[in-house]
């Protein structure tokens, strides 16, 4: 029982510290872009695609 207990804590760690790295990807390419750099240039460094990248603008109100 405590294995399971342990197990799920991990998980919700390691789920957490992903959608933290995530946000913090997003607010980079949200300052990228206001900073004018070009979209293909923004994914290529985010290692996202290009359509990616133009989401996370519009969504930024920033595109």
């Amino acid at each position: 029982m405590c294995e399971v207990i342990e197990r799920n804590r991990a998980e919700a760690r390691a789920e957490g510290r992903a959608e933290g790295r995530m946000e913090e990807r997003y607010e980079i390419v949200t300052d990228m872009l206001r900073d004018g750099m070009n979209i293909n240039t923004v994914a290529r460094i985010a290692k996202m695609t290009d359509e990616q990248v133009m989401a996370i603008g519009k969504k930024a109100a920033v595109l």
